[in-house]
């Protein structure tokens, strides 16, 4: 063979090779459903992962329609960050309306019967009396909904078996992964504008946390880690590297001081964290009336490093957030009428790492090439 004819092949190769990887391709859906989190994520296998499922009825019959709506037909994988009702409980009744086949999450409850002085300490402004056996009676009926498939419990560390995407558990029950993911583990100096915060003993600091890769493409969600388990999953090494796209973490909640420092302790998105993602988009659910009692602090960490490429699922017009949003072209929901179609964000995103994000309102759509 002669070198020009070598050349030709290898060239011929590197050509399919670079198309193969463009062909490949996962979507993935961030559906309005006011505050609290839907994310489905479809593989170029065809087998669909859902990120949590958002809590009140009315949730399950936004998510019926926007199957229904988007031609998905089952949920090869639900996984569920933690055991709060916002994220898990519209599980039940959703299992009724689609097939889930397999459940994902930490296992058990940590919250599960806690008296209600326990809870009055912990979410003081949010305390009702009878808070306890309400949080009992939503994680016994998502129990008796996950029985009914399969279940799996992670552990950091682990992978979710989603044909034709990695996606690896970097955090779970407060821990980070032992090990940094390939690529990761440098120091992270925002590590030093991060202070120790008072300790997460609820549900929130349990969330099981996810980088979900396709070829060159990552995505993380990390549910709702609080301050102290997000510390040591990116401190003082920073344990998952870069990412291109990040679901905001906990509806970007930071608590003001006037509450205490447990309170502070449930705060989210540090300087560590957005810092050492260092997305290159960034997607917010928090519904539009924000956190009552929380500041704009993790919106803005999160612009610093997005800028204008910030996608919502709504315009936050309320709360310590409002009005801190990306540009309205950018927003699935802005208010009015409602739509017929259930809003969404759509990122399609391809093994060489390029990716394109389109809201679903208007069709406005934005290219983002391979870094």
């Amino acid at each position: 063979m002669s070198a020009f004819t070598f050349s030709l092949a290898s060239l011929l190769l590197i050509t399919l090779s670079l198309s193969g990887l463009r062909a490949q391709s996962a979507t993935f859906y961030f559906v309005d459903i006011g505050h609290g989190n839907v994310t489905f994520v479809v593989s170029p296998s065809g087998e669909t992962m859902l990120l949590d499922c958002g809590g009140p009825p009315q949730t399950v019959n936004r998510i019926a329609r926007f199957v229904e709506q988007n031609n998905i037909k089952k949920i090869d994988y639900m996984v569920i960050s933690h055991f709060e009702n916002d994220h898990m409980g519209a599980a039940a009744e959703l299992s009724k309306r689609i097939p889930i086949h397999h459940w994902v999450d930490h296992g058990e409850s940590v919250t599960y019967n806690k008296s209600d002085e326990w809870w009055k300490l912990r979410r003081g402004p949010w305390a009702r009396a009878g808070m306890g056996l309400q949080d009992n009676a939503n994680f016994d009926r998502y129990k008796a909904a996950r029985s009914t498939g399969k279940h799996i419990v992670v552990k950091a560390g682990d992978k979710v078996p989603v044909k034709g995407l990695d996606v690896v558990v970097v955090t779970a029950e407060g821990e980070p992964i032992a090990k940094p993911l390939p690529g990761a583990g440098q120091p992270n100096p925002a590590c030093a504008n991060t202070p120790v915060l008072a300790e997460d003993d609820a549900e929130d600091g349990q969330s099981v946390g996810v980088v979900a890769g396709l070829g060159k493409f990552k995505f993380a969600y990390l549910g709702d880690l609080s301050w102290q388990p997000s510390r040591r999953l990116f401190c003082p090494e920073n344990k998952v590297g870069n990412v291109d796209a990040y679901l905001v973490t906990h509806h970007a909640q930071v608590m003001t001081s006037e509450l205490g420092d447990y309170y502070a302790g449930l705060s989210c998105c540090s300087a560590a964290e957005v810092k050492g993602l260092n997305p290159r988009v960034a997607f917010v659910s928090m519904g539009s009336q924000g956190h009552k009692f929380g500041t704009g602090d993790a919106m803005k960490r999160v612009m610093e490093v997005v800028g204008n490429d910030l996608w919502q699922t709504e315009k936050i017009v309320g709360g310590g957030e409002a009005g801190l949003n990306g540009p309205d072209d950018q927003l699935a929901n802005i208010g009015g009428p409602p739509q017929e179609k259930v809003p969404y964000i759509k990122m399609e995103a391809r093994a060489d790492g390029s990716f394109q994000v389109t809201n679903s309102r208007n069709g406005f759509s934005k290219s983002y090439p391979a870094r």
